[in-house]
């Protein structure tokens, strides 16, 4: 058998820019990892969702998007607890997506 040393890694060699690329990405100041919440903590979050949607209060939600923590304001227009998303005021989050909700 005739060993190829190198060679056989060579159409993998393209790969590495790339890689560098995703790197710089995560390494921005602006890009926030995914951030891991408990069972309990989803189970309070959903638990506060479902009663600002009964009592139709004004909440303020931060939400992960894109690498980002954002936040947004207003009212549960539509909730859907099996398919696990809301909308609100005519923004459509997946209920994974959330990390705090606060009353207003």
């Amino acid at each position: 058998m005739i060993d190829r040393g190198i060679i056989k890694w060579q159409p993998f060699n393209s790969c590495f820019n790339g890689m560098n690329a995703i790197e710089d990405v995560k390494k921005s100041k602006d890009y926030v990892g995914y951030p891991i919440l408990s069972e309990d903590q989803l189970k309070n979050l959903e638990e506060q969702i479902v009663e600002a949607y009964n009592l139709q209060l004004k909440i303020s939600l931060e939400y992960y998007y894109n690498g980002k923590i954002n936040t947004i304001k207003g009212k549960i227009n539509y909730l859907n607890i099996e398919k696990k998303h809301l909308n609100l005021d005519g923004q459509k989050l997946y209920l994974k997506q959330i990390l705090k909700v606060k009353k207003i």
